[in-house]
């Protein structure tokens, strides 16, 4: 087994509605434009598909989080999450996918070049998916380049395109398979469900105080449409205490093994000014700040899931 190493944030998006999209290059968050980008591979080279679509497809990358170093066949997760702005409803069953751009992919280790939706799974216009993309490095080392896009398979690649640059290394020095670890999914910005629910149900968030006769409403709907795009979403048992769950908290799981009870947790606080007179959704990662403390958080359904 390999050095296992955490996930950065390096991945960026290049805008849609050319013909043959460019790529954008990573890390490069200036707007001077003193570098030109290369033109990115026209995925109809390979596929036989058009880059354009005429059947309402569109999308968007909201975020995308890859690793900035792999060793040699080490193994990791890279997570891309994307917006539906077309006008169709993306299914396993319609063909819709996250592609590997121009079919092919140097760190991709699931076989094939897609990463599918589950079969339950239905994406309708605006709403939000989060793809966990399996990666391995490859036995030479260097710095290959990984990059992904939407695909209607049979019909048309759309959307933005994301790529980022991961260095390879290939390390002489043995490991001791005991102290490996697998390594820690990144935290996925879902602020926009917690704005988007408030807006539509305030009095939810108005109401969220148990102490104040509020009930969980804000909380559990919250849960439940972040398990829409991932399950990793959760309650915390406030400061690792069993039966004493947070009501201003939710926790994502980013370790291996079973998320009940699992300290392998992101701890966010998605209402600011809780049990006070204007409670305000947030996303605050109090994960840090909760090591710092000393005390911990603890993943839990809380009997829901």
């Amino acid at each position: 087994m390999h050095k296992l190493l955490a996930l950065l944030f390096v991945g960026c998006a290049t805008p849609s509605g050319t013909d043959h999209p460019t790529k954008a290059s990573q890390g490069d968050h200036s707007d001077n434009g003193s570098e030109s980008e290369p033109d990115a591979p026209d995925p109809a080279q390979d596929t036989g598909l058009p880059t354009t679509t005429e059947f309402g497809d569109n999308a968007r990358i909201f975020e995308s989080l890859f690793p900035a170093e792999l060793e040699c066949g080490e193994l990791a997760d890279a997570v891309v999450v994307v917006q539906n702005t077309g006008t169709t409803t993306w299914t396993r069953a319609e063909g819709y996918k996250l592609g590997a751009f121009g079919d092919e992919d140097p760190l991709f280790d699931s076989g094939g070049v897609r990463v599918r939706l589950d079969e339950e799974t239905t994406v309708a216009p605006g709403e939000f998916h989060t793809f966990v993309i399996d990666l391995v490095g490859p036995e030479t080392e260097g710095v290959e380049t990984t990059d992904w896009q939407m695909v209607h398979e049979g019909e048309a690649w759309f959307g933005e395109v994301t790529q980022a640059d991961v260095a390879v290394q290939c390390s002489d020095v043995p490991t001791d398979d005991s102290e490996d670890t697998p390594p820690a999914l990144p935290l996925p910005n879902m602020s926009h469900v917690v704005d988007a629910l408030a807006d539509e149900r305030p009095d939810l968030l108005a109401g969220s105080c148990l102490a104040d006769g509020g009930s969980w409403g804000f909380l559990d709907q919250l849960v439940d449409r972040l398990r829409e795009t991932d399950e990793r979403w959760g309650y915390n048992w406030k400061r690792g205490v069993v039966g004493d769950p947070s009501q201003d908290v939710v926790d994502y799981h980013y370790g291996p093994g079973e998320a009940e009870g699992s300290p392998d947790v992101y701890i966010i606080d998605v209402i600011v000014g809780h049990c006070g007179d204007a409670p305000a959704p947030g996303w605050l990662d109090q994960t840090e700040a909760t090591a710092e403390a000393g005390t911990i958080g603890l993943w839990t359904g809380r009997g829901r899931f």
